[in-house]
């Protein structure tokens, strides 16, 4: 649940920025926006399974 005294403009316009620059680093190529934003959730989850689930962590 989203806390009512949060300002929402003030996060999506944030978020906003993070995807701007994001297409900015990778000179319009939604591609490879998505692609980077694939590997970064992939190795996230790995992390989380391997450190909480397996009691592994990645150093």
């Amino acid at each position: 649940m989203v806390d009512p005294s949060c300002d929402l403009n003030k996060q999506e316009e944030a978020l906003l920025k993070r995807v701007d620059e994001l297409i900015a680093v990778h000179q319009g190529d939604l591609r490879a926006v998505i692609e980077t934003l694939l590997m970064a959730y992939d190795d996230r989850v790995d992390q989380v399974s391997n450190g909480f689930v397996r009691g592994r962590k990645r150093g």
